[in-house]
């Protein structure tokens, strides 16, 4: 239901992203942004954040992976940033 050129978002997890993106593509939402977010740097993504635009060109961009903790309890910089401290 978004009009061309309306900006569609996703939070989901990794092991559905086959899926996720071929449903876009199928009903013209086109994969434009994607992004891992990591609990830990030496552990597998829990998330993918997706961004798609109605009736868009074919082409996606991965953004860097974005990691949460740095330790147990203890946010990553970046987190901070997003957050505000």
């Amino acid at each position: 239901m978004l009009k061309p050129g309306g900006r569609f978002f996703m939070v989901h997890r990794p092991f559905r992203l086959a899926e996720i993106i071929s449903l876009m593509v199928r009903y013209r939402l086109e994969p434009k942004r994607m992004r891992f977010v990591y609990p830990y740097a030496d552990r597998e993504p829990n998330m993918v954040l997706i961004e798609g635009i109605s009736g868009a060109r074919p082409r996606m961009t991965v953004e860097r992976p974005l990691v949460v903790y740095k330790a147990p309890g203890e946010y990553t910089d970046e987190i901070y940033e997003i957050y505000g401290n």
